[in-house]
């Protein structure tokens, strides 16, 4: 089975509310009491946009600490997964930029670009790579250094959704080794769209080909993030209710067997809602992190790597990973025996 054997992560500083007060005035405290977390990774300084840590950076240093907990050297990786929203650049690919980085001589790869989905799908086309041969031991990358999105945007015509995003959001970089292991590890995933007909909850429309730059045709206030409220909390919701129950119908996974849920809630109402249509799940096995921003690739990762360190997940424990993406409500499942 396709096992999880090594696990790292890299952290940018941690800035407080303070830091963005400084760079927007009036409009950072307005933003900061709508938040549940009062401290911030940064892999840029908000009020000066000075670049501290790229997202290669973080990547290369979490990608180093995987292979070193598995036992490895980097040339023994012959498959990189790299997920992102916020890629070094457009090209080349994140990966073949991380497999110059580790000095790689040869390997395979490819991108992932699906928001907080990203890294339960990159889990699971690591999972088919190994399953059928086509890549021995694979490493998964979740990095994301979104704040250099809005330290460049002025601060004194930015709106209060423009400040908020970037308080809300924050950096880092996780990754996972996989191989494949007797006994245990991958028993099921899958990855899904299934509310096409839904309306978007967030984009990132600057920076593809559509608007390259930033343009009058997009709202100042949608440069860096555009997300729309009132939709996430039910979506996100409906999209998690949905595919745990049918795990529980279809593939008679019982949610009081599971001994770790991985899946980062930013919202409490969400969570709420989700404990409310499964009260068998005990909401202390439901480990997200909880503390740096919605960290977008970066949160599953890192929460899997604090966990193991912690000992919140142990030899045998069955454990769920779901990752879920408001862009058009993408998600991906993955059940493995740790």
């Amino acid at each position: 089975m396709t096992s999880i054997i090594g696990t790292g992560s890299f952290c940018p500083p941690v800035v407080k509310d303070e830091a963005f007060i400084k760079k927007y005035g009036k409009k950072a405290v307005a933003a900061g009491r709508l938040l549940a977390h009062h401290e911030h990774y940064q892999a840029t300084v908000p009020d000066t946009g000075e670049r501290l840590h790229s997202n290669l950076d973080m990547a290369e240093e979490a990608s180093r600490r995987a292979i070193l907990s598995a036992g490895l050297d980097p040339n023994d990786v012959d498959m990189i997964i790299y997920s992102s929203c916020s890629p070094e650049m457009l090209l080349p690919p994140s990966f073949a930029l991380l497999q110059k980085r580790m000095g790689i001589d040869r390997c395979a790869g490819v991108d992932i670009r699906s928001g907080c989905a990203g890294f339960g799908t990159a889990l699971t086309v690591a999972d088919a790579a190994v399953k059928t041969g086509k890549a021995n031991r694979v490493l998964v990358v979740g990095a994301d250094a979104i704040s250099s999105r809005f330290t460049m945007l002025p601060a004194k015509t930015a709106g209060i959704k423009t400040v908020f995003n970037h308080m809300f959001f924050g950096d880092a970089a996780g990754a996972v080794v996989l191989a494949d292991v007797q006994d245990r590890g991958i028993l099921y995933s899958e990855m899904v769209s299934d509310h096409a007909d839904v309306v978007s909850g967030s984009s990132m429309t600057i920076g593809g080909s559509r608007f390259p730059y930033p343009n009058e045709a997009v709202p100042e206030d949608d440069w860096a993030v555009y997300q729309k409220g009132g939709v996430s909390e039910k979506y996100l919701s409906e999209a998690l209710i949905n595919t745990l129950g049918r795990l529980k119908d279809r593939q008679k996974v019982a949610m009081d067997q599971i001994d770790a849920f991985i899946m980062p809630i930013e919202s409490e109402k969400i969570r709420q809602k989700v404990l409310c249509a499964f009260p068998e799940i005990d909401a202390h096995k439901i480990l997200s992190g909880g503390e740096g921003g919605a960290l977008i690739n970066a949160a599953i990762p890192l929460t899997i790597d604090r966990a193991v360190k912690a000992n919140q997940i142990k030899e045998n424990d069955r454990v769920l990973i779901y990752a879920a993406e408001n862009t058009q409500w993408q998600h991906a499942v993955v059940i493995m025996k740790w």
